[in-house]
């Protein structure tokens, strides 16, 4: 067994016992000191897949006079990283320090007790552990540093100056993660969507954002580079499966709002949002491009349905039984897929 492999079940035994706990700022700590580490071990393991072409860009420090526009449209990770590379001249060290980053993002969005108090301990260390994240560390990157600029925004701060330039962050990091943007606004101007009700106006900003968006996916799904297009297959028939993930969220939802629709519309705006929004594209923008529409909204998605899960069961018991399920379930993939497996078992390069 690899150290890569060893360390992920590591982080699985941490989210399983996190499920029986409170938040609390020292156990925060321990897993993201754990979860630091562990992506150590991953980096220093070898690169698969896109990380090899993201590190091999590394050294490549475009100029935004002479840089096409593939690379000008998302200049926060190009030049970000070649300026990261240019000091530190080590793609391994590189890259971790930019998981350093958005794993404390991560940890600091799920685990603060002030803006995400709702949101249970488990949470942080398995996101880590969650096949849609594993996905983007060990193969769409960009994709995953987005989503964590995105779920910064959306449990991070409740100032919404702030919460706009990590949206902006986002957004130039990898333009597809403007399928967010109204969301977000949804998020701000409902103050956290506990109040679902909206103006006129805010309708229709709303609606324009979204028509926005549409064609902003339309456009970030055309490429002109060979990571654009990372797509054209992961080796897994992950759209279906990623609706099937949304499908199994929507019935739990439904069941827990005792089959009342406005209830279950109420309390879960941002499934039904993503479930619509994901929908909608499958059948114009391929599996690839599909597939990483489908881990955007799930990465964001999945610790508001865990939080809202939480606080829709009374009993101890039930919360802790349900808590165990979803980390069971969101690991389950990695070892159902040999193809995503495969990503830990990378033979190690160095000793740990």
């Amino acid at each position: 067994m690899t150290a890569e492999l060893t360390w992920y079940l590591v982080l699985c035994l941490v989210s399983f016992v996190f499920c029986f706990l409170n938040k609390r700022t020292p156990l925060m700590l321990v897993a993201y000191g754990i979860a630091v580490y562990y992506m150590w071990v991953v980096r220093n393991s070898g690169f698969d897949s896109d990380m090899a072409t993201y590190a091999g860009y590394l050294s490549y420090l475009p100029d935004f006079a002479t840089a096409t526009i593939y690379y000008t449209r998302e200049f926060v990770y190009w030049f970000g990283s070649g300026y990261l590379y240019s000091w530190i001249q080590n793609d391994i060290t590189t890259l971790w320090v930019i998981d350093i980053i958005w794993i404390t993002l991560l940890f600091y969005a799920v685990g603060n007790k002030k803006q995400s108090a709702g949101v249970p301990l488990y949470v942080a260390p398995f996101m880590l552990t969650f096949f849609p994240v594993l996905m983007g560390y060990e193969n769409v990157y960009r994709q995953l540093i987005a989503c964590m600029f995105v779920l910064f925004a959306f449990f991070g701060t409740r100032n919404l100056f702030v919460a706009g330039f990590f949206g902006l962050l986002a957004l130039f990091t990898h333009n597809g993660s403007i399928v967010y943007m109204p969301l977000l606004y949804l998020f701000a101007t409902t103050k956290g969507m506990t109040i679902p009700k909206l103006s006129a106006f805010h309708k229709l900003v709303f609606s324009f954002l979204y028509l926005v968006m549409v064609g902003g996916v339309y456009y970030s799904s055309l490429a002109d580079s060979q990571l654009a297009k990372s797509s054209s297959t992961t080796g897994l028939p992950l759209t279906y499966a990623y609706l099937a993930v949304f499908m199994a969220m929507f019935l739990i939802a439904f069941l827990i709002a005792n089959f009342k629709f406005k209830k279950f519309v109420k309390d879960n705006v941002s499934l039904v949002y993503a479930i619509f929004t994901f929908m909608a594209f499958i059948p114009v923008l391929g599996g690839a491009q599909a597939e990483r529409i489908g881990m955007m909204l799930l990465i964001v998605i999945v610790p508001i349905f865990a939080m809202n899960l939480d606080k829709s069961l009374q009993s101890q018991s039930e919360k802790l039984l349900m808590r165990m399920l979803f980390v069971l379930v969101g690991i389950a993939p990695t070892f159902l897929f040999s193809s995503a497996l495969n990503f830990l078992l990378t033979a190690a390069k160095a000793a740990y």
